[in-house]
């Protein structure tokens, strides 16, 4: 049994609202009715420990960016206009977790409501600007080229595919959840986290405290996260500030209702991309646009993902060009940021559908196609990116099999390219005596079996029994830097530090004639710390989508994935993560939506309207098929965390294609989809 299974199979499980301190006090957020106004006025409740709005406290969060970007930050509380329904306004702090919600109705915001921008098409006609001193609603706009652009004038034949990727929300089982309590001129702040390093620079640049004053940890629980517990939030800056200013704890847990309109939500994309072949199907290149729907700020990473996406549409395919323009504009709605592919599942269903229209273009078999233009071995693509040696024919020949023996109308095969988000690389520190092994990885679980993972790789390398090792994971204690727990990245890029730290302490231990049996007993601890750094990776992935009608209505009936997981570290969490990204992919597909009216009013009020399905809906079969082609790295790992999600948006569309006959040009699909 896993060591995470076993906390919550008997109850043991600590969440970040499990933890309780002496004198703690309780953070509410009064957040806007508005999708865009300016603030006129706010009055304070009738009592709180501490009231702030925009005036008392102006600061911006922190936002990744280029620097031909025109950015626009998001403020931790507003001083004169709101641009997002649900956006912080004030907060206040009370000693009762159960009559702050009555304290806030007492504060009364008054509001001008101004004309929102809710859809993409409205912000680039640039007639209403929302940030009035960037002049455009046009954040980035950026053309990724590069190959032989003349080849395009040579080619036979171009496919072209316009799709729209609807908004959709993490909805972690958990919300986000922190507590700050400020001791000796130091803060600690516990916190439901991905990245706990994230968190500790986010409030760093914010508050402006040093960041050795700054210990940032994870409970031994953490309810999901699919990229939305990365970052730092307003809340996190506020419940830090309070507790700076009243030395008391301070916790602050969000609310599901105040999740399903927060940053950052995911997706939000709409592209035209064209694909050009010549007659015999090889493949020549793309060119088109990818717009992104930023939200109404620059935050965290939304800045650079259009070019991300753009970077990735050739796939895992031989193509010699690659123009496409990418753009990022601001709309009044919450920002968007990373989710669970952030990219990647965006990237691979425009070059898996253009493949699909390519081959029924040429009257070729679309399997026989993508066998065609797949990569053999390394390859640069024409945007620049290195693709390491896969296991592409190992997957894509598994999947072909399984797909040439279905009979089935509603089928599909598709492959794609996963990157994994190795730099800037992750540490680890391994420390052996007093009868025991301590690892430290600041990376932060949120559902993954990082505890057992790091664990089975330390006993490999060192030689000991797995039941005298310590696994500390999701804290910035313990190691001087560290990155977090997203991208695919943690069993490749935090496995790999493990084993380079462990086989450190062998070395040191051998170069004083101490065998690991001594040091384990010795009381003189011998302990190292690695940072390690190692260049982007690729994972290959083949999958198969089988989909039918129930009535009218859409569903899948099976589901392969063959994936290449490098060395699989322990194969029973590789395949539930596989089968995790797969549910979720498929969810954008049928279901999931953050929906909102023209004025930028939120139509869904729990994880219910948002789409998430039930165990009924989510009944369909998923078989992983785990292909092992070990990378380069120490432990020979590659990402598989958004694996299945990567894959399953595109497999899932072109199945419905072809069950239907007719083109996908949104996600999530309509209801009535099938009947139109």
């Amino acid at each position: 049994m896993l060591k995470e299974s076993y906390d919550v199979i008997t109850g043991k499980s600590v969440y970040i609202d499990d933890l309780h301190f002496d004198d703690e006090v309780y953070l509410y957020v009064v957040r806007s009715n508005y999708a865009r106004a300016k603030i006129k006025r706010v009055t304070s409740p009738s009592r709180s420990l501490l009231f702030m709005t925009g005036k008392e406290f102006h600061a911006e969060m922190p936002a990744v960016s280029f620097p031909e970007s025109r950015i626009a930050r998001m403020p931790v509380l507003p001083e004169e206009d709101v641009n997002f329904f649900g956006q912080p306004v004030a907060a206040l702090v009370t000693e009762e977790r159960y009559d702050i919600e009555d304290l806030a109705d007492e504060v009364n915001v008054d509001y001008e409501p101004m004309t929102p921008i809710t859809r993409i098409s409205e912000s680039l006609k640039d007639e209403e600007i929302i940030h009035p001193n960037l002049h455009t609603n046009v954040s980035t706009d950026s053309q990724v080229e590069g190959g032989n652009l003349s080849l395009k004038e040579k080619a036979d034949v171009y496919v072209e595919r316009e799709i729209e990727q609807g908004r959709v929300i993490s909805n972690p089982m958990e919300p986000k959840g922190v507590i700050a309590l400020f001791r000796g001129g130091s803060l600690t702040l516990y916190g439901s986290l991905q990245a706990p390093f994230r968190v500790r620079n986010d409030i760093h640049e914010v508050l402006g405290l040093s960041p050795e004053k700054i210990n940032v940890i994870a409970p031994k629980n953490v309810g999901g996260g699919f990229g939305n517990k990365v970052p730092g939030y307003p809340e996190y800056v506020l419940a830090s500030l309070a507790a700076m200013k009243l030395n008391k704890p301070v916790k602050w847990i969000e609310t599901r209702r105040e999740h399903l309109t927060n940053p950052t939500q995911g997706r939000g994309v709409h592209g035209k991309v064209r694909l050009y072949a010549d007659k015999t199907g090889r493949a020549l290149g793309v060119e088109g646009e990818v717009i992104v729907d930023l939200g109404a700020y620059n935050y965290t990473i939304n800045a650079i993902t259009p070019t991300f996406i753009a970077r990735l549409l050739t796939g895992p395919y031989k193509m010699e060009f690659v123009s496409v323009r990418a753009r990022g504009v601001f709309t009044n709605l919450p920002p968007t940021g990373p989710y669970r592919g952030a990219g990647r599942p965006e990237a691979t269903l425009f070059h898996e559908t253009l493949m699909e229209d390519l081959a029924k273009e040429l009257k070729m078999d679309p399997v026989d196609l993508r066998e065609k233009n797949l990569i053999d071995g390394e390859y640069v693509t024409p945007s620049g990116l290195r693709i390491d040696n896969g296991g592409y024919r190992e997957v894509f020949n598994k999947a072909k099999e399984i797909y040439r023996s279905i009979k089935e109308r509603g089928k599909s095969l598709i492959v794609f390219a996963e990157q994994v988000s190795i730099p800037p690389g992750e540490s680890a520190r391994v420390t052996v005596g007093n009868g025991k092994v301590k690892v430290i990885v600041p990376s932060g679980p949120h559902g993954q079996a990082h505890r057992s993972t790091f664990a089975k790789i330390a006993s490999q390398v060192l030689g000991v029994s797995q039941d005298v090792i310590e696994v500390i994971t999701g804290t910035t204690e313990g190691v001087k830097e560290g990155v977090g727990s997203f991208g695919s990245r943690t069993a490749s890029v935090a496995g790999s530090a493990v084993t380079v730290a462990s086989k450190s302490v062998l070395e040191s231990l051998k170069s004083r004639g101490v065998t690991i049996e001594e040091a384990l007993n010795s009381q003189d601890e011998v302990s190292v710390e690695v940072f390690f750094k190692g260049d982007v990776i690729f994972s290959a992935g083949a999958h198969v989508a089988v989909v039918g009608l129930d009535g009218y209505f859409p569903r899948v009936k099976e589901y392969y994935a063959f994936d290449d997981v490098g060395k699989a570290l322990i194969e029973e969490e590789v395949e539930g993560q596989i089968i995790g990204g797969v549910l979720q992919g498929v969810s954008q597909v049928l279901w999931e939506e953050a929906k909102y009216d023209e004025n930028g009013m939120p139509l869904i009020g729990s994880i219910a309207d948002e789409g998430v399905p039930s165990a009924v809906e989510a009944s369909y079969k998923v078989i992983p098929g785990v292909v092992e082609f070990p990378s380069s790295l120490p432990d020979g790992a590659r990402g598989v965390g958004e694996a299945g999600t990567t894959g399953s948006v595109a497999a899932v569309v072109i199945a419905l294609e072809k069950l239907l006959g007719k083109k996908v040009t949104k996600t999530p699909i309509d209801p009535d989809f099938a009947l139109s």
